[in-house]
C-alpha cells in the first residue's frame, strides 16, 4: 500500500508541476499580450483553478515525504511511548478530517455537475476542477492512511 500511495503521489506531483507551468505561461503570455494588444479574458479565473489543482495535487507527495513543517517542541520532550501515542492520535485526526473534506468535495462536484454550475467569466463547467481537487485530497487521505497504519504497527512493536 505504501508503494501505491507513493506512486499516486508522484504522479499527482508531476501533474501539479505541469499545472504550475501552465499557470506561469498563461500569466506571462497575458502580460506580454497587454503590451501589444488586448489580453484574453478569464485569466484570473483559470489561474485560480490551476492554483487549486496545484495545491490539491501536491498534498499527497508533501505528506509522503514529510516535506511539511512540524512543530514538535513539546512532543519531543515526552517519553517515547507517549510520543508515539500523540503521533498516532494526530495521524488519525488528520485522516478523519481530510477524509471528510474529500467526501464533501466529491459531494460538491456531483452537485455542481447536476446543477450545471458554470464559472463567472468563461461560463465553463466547474465540476471537473472540483473533481480534480477532490481526487487530490483523496490521494492525500491514502497517504495519511499509510501513516496511520505505520503508527499502529510501530506502536505494537514497542
Amino acid at each position: 500500500m505504501n508503494r501505491l500511495s507513493l506512486l499516486v503521489s508522484r504522479l499527482l506531483l508531476a501533474l501539479a508541476g505541469t499545472a504550475l507551468l501552465a499557470m506561469m505561461l498563461l500569466v506571462v503570455t497575458n502580460i506580454v499580450m497587454r503590451q501589444f494588444a488586448s489580453s484574453f479574458g478569464g485569466t484570473t479565473e483559470v489561474v485560480g483553478w490551476l492554483t487549486a489543482v496545484v495545491v490539491a495535487f501536491s498534498l499527497a507527495y508533501a505528506q509522503a515525504t514529510k516535506a511539511h513543517i512540524e512543530l514538535d517542541m513539546l512532543v519531543a520532550r515526552m517519553p517515547q511511548r507517549l510520543q508515539r501515542f500523540v503521533q498516532t492520535l494526530v495521524a488519525v485526526a488528520s485522516l478523519l478530517f481530510f477524509a471528510m473534506v474529500a467526501f464533501k468535495l466529491w459531494e460538491y462536484g456531483i452537485l455542481a455537475m447536476q446543477r450545471g454550475t458554470v464559472s463567472q467569466s468563461l461560463r465553463l463547467a466547474i465540476y471537473p476542477i472540483i473533481y480534480m481537487v477532490a481526487f487530490g485530497f483523496t490521494a492525500f487521505c491514502l497517504v495519511l492512511l499509510v501513516d496511520v497504519l505505520e503508527c499502529l504497527i510501530r506502536g505494537k512493536e514497542a
